[in-house]
């Protein structure tokens, strides 16, 4: 199977007339080191051993022809490639931001249709979802079916903001073997040189598909084979669980990335993923209205499970699957009748699965059950039985999502103490996030209290590197460290703080924070109206 990737029209060229491997190549396309040797010839073919794994050879930047100067990111490797190798890429080499939340999208891979109001407030909530929070959303990466309405809510989303800090990272697994004109992405073929231009061209793509045009990043799964569908579903796996795994460390406040699957219609396949998903702990969220899978799920997930008779499903199925029905056997039937019945991780982890009704009392938007199911999936209680409160206000806070906090967090089932939202509170004016400031400043954390002198120096020491006052504070810094020659200067103080202040306001301010004379620390003995704490605006 060791071959040369050309073009899906010229494989296809007189196809009857070729000898076909396992590998779903013909025997044309291998490279002569594999038709001619003796010890591939007249053996079982097994891609263990006749599978050669090479460098890699298309990886680059992307665009599409005709569509624009928009450039994406690509890469084509091997199938059991190690998550953390492709975790390093995405973050190292190609500058991903470690996002705040990961949102897996699943469903149907052909195109189906919705309500367009569905449709609409389907497009609208996942953009705000992931625009608000700086999610990673990940789909199979092909111009067909729920990979198509999360590039188009994308694109709509692009062309009305003109922002470029908002765009949002959506990523494509999809398998090499089945990108109709992948030629054009290997380096040695590219007529045009890089960025690798790429042609989308569904009316001659048969039973291969394109890559979606709205997609920014796309990670190509390779196993050797053609025509092949799933070869990525094993390593999206990994990586998304792996991705889920890691911590993510800002302004203080240390989460593990948070994972959540968005299922839109889909088949048997989607089934096993919702399936999959539950088991391993990832909550789903199922946008009822949508079609299939999703319909079926929605409509008998609040059911006790005497009622869920194979009758029943029959009776969905029938509905629901209407075009394909017959393909269904009666085993078929029985085994999803087992499976949405008997399943534990679908029906009695309640606590994962969320079910998003158009118009359902107290759901605003798909935005909100998205965040809504990952609070009541992160509602495990310790060994002591008390909920993770905390983790909540730290993913809340991480997402940007004040209206979260006030409607999820701050309820009567937790009373907080004001000492308990200091480290989120100097998060919050780390992250310039004012609102979640006035937050806690409405739930009774005080200045007083939380205005120390290792709480300012904590402060100040995290101001963002590209702000002004940032570059002038090291500058004091450096002066310093140039005068006491031999001595070992400290790190930030307050009055070097104090120096910046009135080289910005000028002699008429009194020093702040005045030099200690010993060596021992001060504590903060300025009253605390002198400190013009604006929540409009961070401390640089």
């Amino acid at each position: 199977a060791m071959h040369n990737d050309l073009s899906h029209t010229l494989l296809m060229l007189f196809s009857c007339r070729r000898v076909m491997c396992e590998c779903g190549y013909p025997r044309e396309q291998h490279l002569e080191e594999a038709t001619k040797s003796s010890l591939f010839l007249g053996k079982e073919w097994d891609p263990k051993r006749h599978i050669q794994e090479m460098p890699t050879d298309a990886f680059g930047d992307i665009s599409f022809a005709g569509l624009g100067p928009k450039v994406g990111k690509y890469v084509r490797i091997s199938a059991d490639t190690p998550p953390c190798v492709i975790y390093q890429l995405m973050t190292q080499h190609w500058g991903l931001d470690v996002p705040n939340l990961l949102i897996s999208v699943t469903g149907g891979a052909k195109n189906f249709n919705m309500m367009p109001r569905l449709k609409n407030i389907f497009r609208r909530g996942l953009v705000k979802v992931a625009q608000t929070t700086g999610a990673w959303i990940i789909t199979g990466g092909s111009h067909a079916g729920v990979m198509k309405q999360v590039g188009e809510a994308v694109r709509d989303f692009s062309m009305s903001s003109s922002c470029k800090e908002s765009e949002i990272v959506t990523i494509g697994i999809a398998t090499w073997g089945t990108v109709y004109n992948r030629w054009l992405l290997v380096k040695n073929c590219c007529p045009g040189g890089f960025p690798a231009e790429y042609v989308l061209d569904e009316e001659s793509q048969g039973n291969l598909s394109c890559l979606d045009s709205n997609h920014s990043h796309f990670i190509l799964v390779d196993d050797g084979t053609h025509g092949r569908y799933g070869v990525e579903i094993s390593l999206r796996t990994r990586l998304e669980k792996f991705i889920s795994e890691q911590t993510k460390v800002k302004g203080g406040v240390a989460i593990k990335i948070p994972i959540v699957c968005v299922v839109l219609e889909g088949g048997p396949g989607t089934l096993d993923t919702i399936y999959n998903a539950i088991t391993n702990g990832t909550p789903c969220v199922i946008v009822e209205g949508s079609g299939r899978v999703a319909d079926v799920i929605a409509q008998v997930a609040n059911r006790p499970v005497p009622e869920i008779t194979i009758s029943l499903i029959q009776k969905k199925l029938s509905i629901l699957f209407r075009e394909t029905y017959e393909l269904f056997t009666e085993g078929k039937i029985v085994e999803w009748t087992k499976k949405v019945r008997y399943s534990r991780p679908i029906l009695r982890s309640r606590q994962l699965l969320t079910i998003f009704r158009e118009g359902k009392d107290g759901q605003q938007d798909v935005d909100v059950a998205i965040l809504q199911a990952l609070l009541k999936a992160s509602r495990n209680r310790d060994h002591f039985g008390h909920e993770n409160w905390d983790h909540q206000l730290k993913l809340a806070v991480a997402w940007n999502r004040v209206d979260i906090a006030r409607s999820e967090i701050f309820t009567d089932d937790h009373e907080w103490k004001p000492a308990d939202l200091h480290p989120v509170m100097a998060a919050a004016l780390i992250a310039n996030k004012p609102d979640f400031v006035k937050l806690f400043l409405e739930q009774g954390v005080r200045l007083k209290e939380f205005v120390t002198w290792d709480t300012l120096i904590y402060l100040y020491e995290n101001i963002v590197p590209s702000s002004l006052f940032h570059g002038k504070l090291q500058k004091v810094l450096v002066e310093e460290k140039e005068r006491s020659a031999f001595s070992k200067v400290p790190g930030i103080q307050l009055h070097h703080v104090s120096q910046v202040l009135r080289e910005l306001l000028g002699d008429t301010t009194q020093p702040l924070y005045p030099k200690p004379k010993h060596a021992e620390r001060h504590r903060l003995s300025i009253a605390v109206p002198h400190i013009k704490l604006n929540v409009r605006v961070s401390l640089h």
